[in-house]
């Protein structure tokens, strides 16, 4: 994650991701893991996202993107995460919560109505992702 102690570090808008279930993914041999997370989006209450975690510095402009489909209520997200923040994720993950974990997208300025209806009409819609944070239940 980036630092977000910096005014406006977080000035957009803002996606709550229900956790569904998470996968490791791995390409080849050598190649670095990535984690696949089914989602829930709570402000689309009808879409499902697959977002994929990837580690990878990302230092300029947004860590990934969301991409809705312009056929069904499903949505795509890749996002590089510094190794320490990936690491620290993935530990959390490999442990089953007592309730439902989130995952928090700070995404540029979006309109849910333009979205979805965007998608109706078989428009595919993209929005950035400058940063996330996630709420793990411990007990």
């Amino acid at each position: 994650m980036r630092d977000a102690s910096g005014s406006g570090s977080r000035i957009g808008g803002q996606m709550q991701l229900t956790i569904l279930s998470a996968e490791i993914l791995k390409s080849q041999i050598g190649a670095k893991v990535d984690i696949s997370i089914s989602c829930n989006i709570s402000e689309l209450p009808n879409y499902h996202c697959n977002l994929i975690l990837t580690q990878k510095n990302q230092d300029l402009g947004p860590i990934g993107f969301l991409q809705f489909d312009s056929k069904r209520p499903l949505a795509s997200a890749v996002i590089s995460l510094k190794e320490d923040d990936f690491k620290d994720i993935s530990e959390l993950l490999k442990t089953s919560p007592p309730r439902s974990a989130s995952i928090f997208l700070y995404t540029e300025v979006y309109d849910e109505d333009s979205i979805i209806s965007r998608s109706m009409s078989g428009e595919a819609t993209t929005v950035d992702i400058n940063d996330l944070s996630w709420r793990y239940p411990l007990i």
